[in-house]
């Protein structure tokens, strides 16, 4: 049995991002004013690029303590503990933000922030519900979800957990690459039959 503190400390690593994030984007959001919504909106893309290589080149190219950590979430999928950690969330964030702040000033840079901001808050909601929710077939989660169980399966396909693009854009969707070996149309129907 868990002692209440140890329980709270552990839903506010899980969980924390789901409430600072909204609160973050909100506050940047309205730094940069309305007049910047095109920026929020490029920060949201550049989020999916971001998203993408991070997850290929850090966490399952180059030895590193994020990889060892993304392989701890392989090979525990459906474990918390297993994923990112909220409080690890302002130590990368904030000095991102600081910089583009610094570089392209107050409402730009908190344009381009909060978009990023909007984009992890997207990632963080649907990894958690592919993850840990009863998805619908034929819903666009559904499909998020059998593409990123592919990668759980494969790890050389489907970097991408919000979109797809990018796994298109760099021959790395598991409709167009090396994913398309025996078994992988097998493994598919089983895990539509799970969900």
């Amino acid at each position: 049995m868990t002692s209440l503190s140890a329980d709270v400390t552990r839903r506010v690593r899980h969980f924390g991002d789901f409430v600072t994030a909204p609160l973050a984007i909100v506050f940047f959001a309205r730094l940069a004013g309305l007049y910047c919504l095109y920026l929020i909106l490029l920060g949201v893309a550049a989020w999916t690029l971001l998203e993408y290589l991070v997850h290929r080149i850090v966490f399952h190219r180059y030895a590193s303590v994020g990889q060892r950590l993304h392989q701890l979430h392989h090979e525990h999928p459906n474990d918390p503990d297993s994923e990112r950690s909220s409080l690890s969330t302002p130590l990368i964030a904030f000095p991102i933000g600081y910089l583009l702040i610094r570089l392209a000033g107050v409402e730009a840079g908190s344009a381009i922030f909060a978009g990023l901001l909007l984009g992890y808050l997207a990632f963080i909601v649907v990894h958690h519900a592919v993850h840990r929710c009863a998805i619908e077939p034929n819903s666009w989660l559904y499909s998020a979800k059998m593409r990123h169980l592919a990668h759980h399966r494969f790890e050389n396909c489907n970097y991408g957990v919000t979109t797809i693009f990018w796994d298109v854009v760099f021959r790395t969707s598991a409709s167009k690459h090396d994913c398309r070996r025996p078994g992988f149309r097998s493994l598919m129907k089983v895990l539509e039959r799970r969900s």
